[in-house]
């Protein structure tokens, strides 16, 4: 196993040179030792102390930060033995105890103002000190102390070589303060009872003395060691022959006596520790003992009652036993490949302990709560002979782990510190290195960087349980500086590796490997599986999935980064074996979201229980590490590659737009606001929820309102939350009309549809986090009673601006009816501005469509936006000119008028002033020529008398007397006979003001002007000489808009139909020995080819491929994007019935899954759409030809199969399809591309029921279109796929006995010869395309009579055929009226098949159930007649349904009805 090794983490910070000079050994006598230590608060402090001189430095930075040097009476100053942290009174100091000449002082210093303010002379010399209590008197927090003790302030235990455990009242309550060392107090022993220590404190504080309760008499033998333990309320001491006691604060009595199992060497520290969750109410206490040898001791304590205090503290009362559990000698036995020790020094002790909150736990319960964590840490030196610098060692010690290890008393059989699942131990040579030759004095683990490795599979492996998983920092302490430095753990370390790897070389892959094997980073199922079974591919593939886990993704970019840069012939094959695995990841991980959410939107559950927390994390990491290495891939290299740059960019865009989608879930369901529930559930549930029909109520009102405001005037749809949604584009629309009562607009019917428009591809990011925020919005606001997470915290967890999301708030209030708040937001500095192109329109539109003309106008002059349209310019007018900013309006029509919109403006602009009663106020702006010109002319169409009137004024006023007075003699003239006394008062004054006027002309001008008022009719003919008109039954004009279309030619485009359906692509001499299916209609024969223009076809002239792909194909990526749906819990229930309610037997009825339309007797008069009866019929099935798959149980549904059972119908073996009972014969032709590779008929009825029917007929009812299947067949079947075969049995039965027909139906058997003779008679009547499609529909409606379709006795040989047609035939405008040829006509032009894209083949098997004998070998078909009259490139298939006689070795096939029945029907 690895050794673990701490790692420095900066240089040696040196301490100021001042503290050095202090600290000086040369300067002070050669008795003194440098002592230094950690302090053990919170304080972060360190003090350094040698001879008198005391420092004190910062325990991160080693800025100095006090200094004292203590003074004495005699010739040698003091020496500082023992120094610890004490804070009283909202002061820190420290208690140091000083040594003299003539003994020992205890002395208070106070760091704020480095001095000295307590002094106590104390018998003996000082070992050790430890502060039980900084305050004091008769209250609840003493209560656990002695009563002797409650009346003390301030108590701290002192301990001497001569054996004396003093309890020293330290009078705190003293606020003189004034007392140095110097001026030391003497101590007092009491001795009397507790009733007179007050009166007897207050005698010996006047003579300023200090009392003391001594509890141990001194043994001559010295106190080494001391600590409180809080919890327990002890108070332990360690003597210099190895002996322990425990004193028992609250009774001053000892509790516990013993000798530890090292003997007599001193005992050096002490550290308590407390497991997780004992039942037997044990704690445990660490007592180390130090010589030549560091041994440490486990003493188990065990009490009768664990209780919690008020403070929330945790106390021990009632101690049973004590005994000794565990020891562990740090001596050269425990390091075997080490020389012999001898040296060993203990550095520092320490335990840290971790509480972990319980969200579960009832807070009403008084539960006493447990460390989760709790480990004691030690440090040491081994120094061995001839080493120049020791060794120096961290161990952890885990007492939970130590429980799981079955409580062993020492190190096992073969056990070392390396290998202890209990102990963990690092190495600090690297320190020693730096730091040599300066010793280490002190060493100090900060306890809020112990950490954990956090797993990242569930259940955790056993690697994360062990103590070599735990990461912390510390600090090293020297006499002339600080060290920090960092210890990590195994899982840590493997990171660290895989993260500064930057190749993926063997040796990399090889250590990498078993670095993750060790610290359980990888699956477990590759947990017990040795590295040497493993490729190094497989090794590789691990060791990404291990990098993508821990989002350790330095080891996949350094290695795109490199294999990039060197483009050396490996680096494309390994850059695409990245590309290939991150996306399998991808989609994998994706299904497993897909699989997590399904229950979070089903409404299946209230609350999100926490491991579904923890998958959703896991899977969100996961996406989000795979989305950087796609985009490392973009970005390093998408110079490598052309081919595939597309499909890079679209998995970098999937990828993390799937994080993106998980992120969001996630953060609703920390929120609260997932699992979605019903809103049944809403009101019940006491955390914030999602209602739509809250919300769907409310804006259905609220767009009501808004059309009823509008008045027609102004733009309804002016809410702000669906112009966000018209932002999105159709695909948010159609994603909200997914779900059951989705309307398509705001608010979505479900969370679930709210969520999925982050896997919209073509969608802002911005705009999906406003609609978003905005739903939040009214959560918050329809459930602002509701507790629960905060929903506010939506912006910062996904790091939106502010200025996006106070812009989203004024438009949610605009929505709510806040105005004056609304525009406060949204004329805020901090607002984004101009973010979308519709905001500013759309919000003037609902301030004017609501009266808010005032506060339109304010958001008009701050925001200014821009008008570059038409419309948005005359909704800034309108906005003006609401509020009678007449000079403003006129400014700005005439700085956004131009050539093509001055008249509308112009327009607009004199309706609008007329509406608002400006017109006035209007003909006071100076008006240009063209703008008088409309002017006048507005008003003379418009408004009436009024408005003529103003123009008259309007004329008087530019002195304009000449239009003025024409103007009122045509009002004088229209007024005539007005009877109205008041117009006719009105008329009279305006003639009189005209009147007065017009005496300032002249008199000539006067009176040109008034004649040319008057209406003169200058009569005037117009002689035009046209050509004399043709009867319309002399020319015959074609139709410019209709296809017109005979009999024959509608049959040929049948034709060409079923030529899609038999006939394929790339048909070859080699692969089919078939040619069209349209070579055997006879086409006019003709030397030379005519011009494109002139010449005249039977069809219209096709292309050269026959499928062409769509131009616009989705890339496969983006299907990743699509969520499955999600049913409603209780919509499921109420769905769900019995299982076989829709079961019928297959063989009797027609499956109910698709219902076909039966045509009546009546629907064609004098024939018949059912053929006569037969004495047998066969089957035809048409079987895809897939591999045969292995046979399981039988599953059943609702009458329908499983789509894996049609596998068993393929694949049919050799032998029986030539040598079995039914006849066999193998066809093979091609079909037509649209035909999917997954369908199992060509165009036929896809029912199971159907089809497995023994009386199935050939329908062409379900055969989809040509245009669906081509665009099917873009979307699912790539262009480079391999061409999939149809096997098609048909049943070829024995020649059967025609039965004449009756007399009011036509038999169906007729041949060709009859259809020929029937088609000379027919004439040249024009059908068109309304016709056309009637007859489509007729065709297409002729059913099999239900009667006919019932089985018979001895009816299973015979084929009905049934002609359905699927689409119309498609007519192009060059179609023209054409003569029928005689179908006897024998040359024909040669047609070569049509070259088309890739297409599926098609094997046709046509079963024969014959009468004969079955071993008759299958021959192949033999043509009777002549090839060249028949088209060579025709079907025998073909030609048998079109009435030819063939031969075969079963017997002849005659007049088979297909042609004839299509014939018949029309």
């Amino acid at each position: 196993m690895r050794d673990l090794a701490a790692q420095v983490t900066s240089s040696l910070l040196c301490f100021p040179r001042v503290t050095v000079d202090a600290l000086g050994e040369d300067e002070i006598t050669l008795d003194s030792v440098l002592r230094g230590k950690f302090t053990v608060g919170r304080s972060g402090l360190a003090w350094l102390a040698c001879g008198p001189q005391l420092e004190v430095v910062h325990a991160v930075t080693g800025e100095r930060l006090s200094a004292y040097c203590f003074s004495g009476e005699g010739e040698h100053p003091p020496g500082v033995l023992a120094a610890r942290d004490f804070s009283w009174l909202k002061r820190t100091g420290l208690l140091v105890g000083l040594e003299e000449a003539q003994g020992s002082m205890l002395c208070l210093y106070d760091l704020g103002i480095s001095r000295v303010v307590k002094a106590v002379v104390v018998p003996g010399r000082i070992t050790a000190i430890e502060p039980l209590v900084s305050y004091g008197g008769a209250s609840a927090s003493t209560q656990h102390f002695h009563q002797s003790l409650r009346w003390f302030f301030g108590v701290a235990a002192v301990v001497t070589d001569l054996g004396h455990v003093l309890l020293v009242d330290l009078c705190l309550d003293d606020l003189s303060c004034s007392q140095s060392e110097l001026e030391a107090s003497d101590l007092e022993v009491v001795t009397k009872s507790p009733a007179e220590i007050p009166r007897l404190r207050e005698q010996e504080t006047r003579q300023g003395r200090h009392l003391c309760l001594q509890l141990s008499s001194p043994t001559g033998t010295g106190a080494t060691a001391l600590q409180y333990i809080p919890r327990t309320n002890q108070l332990a001491v360690g003597f210099s022959d190895g002996y322990l006691q425990l004193w028992n604060m609250k009774t001053l009595k000892k509790e516990y006596h013993s000798q530890l199992e090292g003997g007599r060497v001193p005992v050096y520290a002490f550290t308590f520790q407390e497991p997780e969750n004992d039942p037997r109410n044990c704690c445990y206490l660490w007592a180390v003992q130090s010589g030549d040898v560091v041994s440490l001791h486990l003493l188990q304590l065990a009490f009768g009652e664990r209780k919690c205090l008020a403070s929330g503290k945790i106390f021990y009362e009632g101690l049973e036993y004590c005994e000794e559990r565990y020891s562990q000698e740090l001596s050269s036995t425990a390091f075997p490949r080490r020389a012999q020790a001898t040296n060993t020094r203990l550095l520092s002790c320490q335990t840290i302990e971790k509480f972990r909150h319980h969200p579960d736990r009832d807070e009403s319960m008084n539960e006493v709560a447990s460390p989760d964590t709790s480990v004691s840490i030690f440090s040491w030196q081994v120094k061995a002979y001839g080493q120049v610098n020791p060794s120096t060692y961290i161990g952890v010690f885990d007492i939970n782990r130590w429980y799981h290890a079955q409580m062993p008393d020492s190190l096992r059989t073969g056990e070392s510190l390396r290998s202890c699942p209990y102990l963990a131990m690092w190495s600090l040579d690297t320190v020693v290195e730096m730091t040599s030759p300066c010793p280490l004095l002190d060493i100090l683990v900060h306890e809020r960087s112990l950490s954990r490795g956090l797993p990242y599979t569930c259940p955790p492996p056993e690697q994360f349980f062990k103590p070599t998983t735990y990461n912390f920092d510390a600090s090293c302490l020297l006499n002339t500086g600080l060290v920090h430095l960092t210890c990590s753990g195994y899982q840590k370390e493997t990171l660290s590796f895989l993260k500064k790897a930057a190749s993926c070389s063997s040796d990399v892959i090889s250590n990498g490997y078993s670095r993750c094997l060790m610290s359980g980073l990888l699956s477990s199922r590759l947990a017990d599986v040795q590295p040497s079974s493993l490729s190094q591919e497989e090794q590789l593939d691990a060791i990404l999935s291990t990098a993508v886990e821990t989002s350790s993704l330095g080891l996949i970019t350094g290695c795109i980064k490199q294999w990039t840069a060197e483009e050396q012939p490996g680096s494309a094959v390994n850059l695409r074996y990245i590309l290939e695995w991150a996306w399998d990841k991808v989609v994998h991980t994706k299904e497993e979201l897909d699989g997590i959410c399904a229950p979070l939107f089903d409404s299946s559950s209230n609350f999100t229980d926490p491991q579904t927390l923890q998958l959703l994390q896991h899977s969100q990491r996961l996406l989000g590490n795979l989305s950087t290495i796609f985009h490392c891939l973009l970005s390093e290299a998408q110079e490598l590659t052309q081919r595939g740059l597309l499909g890079l960019i679209n998995k970098n865009l999937v990828s993390s737009l799937i994080s993106q989608y998980a992120q969001v879930v996630l953060w609703f369901c920390r929120t609260g606001l997932l699992p979605e529930g019903s809103d049944e559930d809403a009101v019940q549930i006491s955390r914030p929820c999602y209602s739509y029909s809250v919300l769907q109520n409310y804006y259905t009102v609220r767009r009501e309102e808004l059309q009823q405001l509008s008045k027609g005037k102004w733009c309804a749809d002016c809410l702000m939350i669906d112009g966000l949604v018209a932002q999105c584009g159709d695909h948010l629309v159609d994603l909200w009309k997914r779900d059951e009562d989705g309307t398509g607009q705001y608010p979505p019917p479900t969370l679930h549809g709210l969520l999925d428009i982050y896997l919209l591809e073509n969608i802002d990011e911005t705009a999906k986090h406003a609609i978003v925020i905005y739903l939040l919005l009214d959560v918050m606001y329809f459930f602002s009673n509701k507790s629960g997470a905060s929903v506010e915290s939506f912006p910062n967890a996904f790091a939106i601006p502010i200025g996006l999301v106070k812009l989203v708030q004024g438009l949610w209030l605009l929505d709510h009816h806040d105005h004056q708040n609304s525009l406060e937001l949204l004329l805020h500095p901090a607002t984004s501005r101009s973010l979308w192109g519709w905001q500013h329109g759309r919000v003037l539109q609902a301030l004017m469509c609501q009266g808010q003309h005032g506060v339109a106008l304010r958001y008009l002059h701050v925001m200014k936006p821009p008008l570059s349209s038409t419309a948005q310019a005359q909704l800034g007018l309108a906005v003006l000119l609401h509020n009678r900013c007449l000079v403003e309006a006129w400014a700005l029509l005439r700085q956004h008028s131009n050539r093509l919109n001055g008249e509308e403006l112009l327009g607009f602009f004199y309706e609008t002033c007329q509406e608002l009663g400006l017109m006035k106020d209007l003909l006071k702006l100076p008006l240009g020529i063209a703008e008088q010109v409309q002017c006048h002319r507005f008003l003379q169409g418009t408004g009436g008398l009024q408005n003529r009137e103003l123009l008259m004024v309007h004329y008087l006023q530019q002195a304009n007397y000449v239009p003025a007075l024409q103007l009122n003699h045509t009002l004088k003239m229209n007024m005539v006979n007005e009877r109205d006394p008041k117009l006719k008062e009105r008329t009279h004054t305006r003639n009189s003001i005209l009147d007065q006027y017009g005496k300032v002309l002249p008199r000539v001008q006067r009176k040109l002007a008034t004649e040319r008022s008057k209406p003169y009719h200058h009569p005037s003919t117009i002689l035009r000489e046209v050509s004399r008109p043709q009867p319309l039954s002399t020319i015959a004009k074609r139709s410019a808009n209709e296809n017109v279309l005979t009999r024959a030619a509608f049959i040929n485009n049948v034709l060409s139909k079923i030529e899609e359906v038999w006939v394929g692509g790339n048909p070859t001499p080699h692969s089919s020995p078939f040619k069209r299916l349209l070579d055997l209609v006879v086409h006019p024969s003709s030397q030379a080819t005519p011009p494109e223009g002139s010449r005249t076809l039977l069809t219209p002239p096709r292309l050269a491929t026959s499928w062409n792909p769509p131009k616009s194909i989705k890339a496969p990526e983006l299907s990743l994007l699509q969520t499955p749906q999600v049913v409603k819990r209780a919509r499921a229930l109420a769905a769900s019935g019995p299982v076989f309610s829709a079961f019928t037997p297959q063989s009797i009825l027609r499956s109910g899954l698709r219902p076909t339309p039966m045509a009546t007797p009546t629907a064609s008069p004098g024939r018949s759409v059912t053929p006569p009866p037969r004495p047998k019929e066969s089957r035809i099935t048409f079987i895809k030809e897939t591999a045969m798959p292995e046979k399981g149980p039988l599953r059943w549904s609702n009458g329908v199969r499983h789509p894996d059972h049609w596998a068993s119908f393929s694949n049919i073996p050799k032998g029986e399809s030539e040598s079995g009972s039914s006849g066999q014969e193998a066809v093979v032709v091609t079909t037509l591309p649209g035909v999917l590779p997954g369908r199992l008929s060509l165009g036929l009825e896809t029912s199971q029921a159907s089809v497995l029917s023994i009386d199935t007929t050939l329908e062409f009812h379900d055969a989809p279109l040509p245009e669906d299947l081509e665009r099917e067949e873009a979307l699912k079947q790539p262009a480079n796929e391999v061409k999939e075969e149809v096997v098609v049995n048909l049943s070829t039965p024995a020649v059967p006995e025609v039965q004449p027909a009756t007399a009011n139906e036509p038999t169906l058997l007729q041949s060709v010869e009859e259809c020929q003779e029937e088609d000379q008679e027919v004439k040249e009547e024009p059908v068109n395309s309304q016709e056309e499609l009637a007859v489509d529909q007729e065709v297409e409606e002729m059913k099999v009579n239900p009667k006919q379709e019932e089985p018979e006795a001895k009816q299973d040989e015979e084929i009905v055929v049934e002609p359905r047609l699927t689409q119309e035939v498609e007519l192009t405008p060059d179609t023209e009226v054409f003569e029928e040829l005689n179908l006897d006509q024998k040359e024909k032009p040669n047609h070569e098949p049509v070259e088309t894209a890739e297409q599926p083949e098609v094997v046709m098997v046509v079963e024969k159930e014959t009468q004969e004998d079955e071993s008759q070998p299958t021959a192949p078909i033999e043509v009777v007649e002549a090839m060249e009259h028949t088209g060579e490139g025709s079907t025998p298939l073909v030609r048998t349904l079109l009435g030819r006689t063939y031969s075969c070795s079963n017997g002849q096939i005659k007049n088979i009805a297909f042609m004839s029945c299509l014939v018949s029907a029309l």
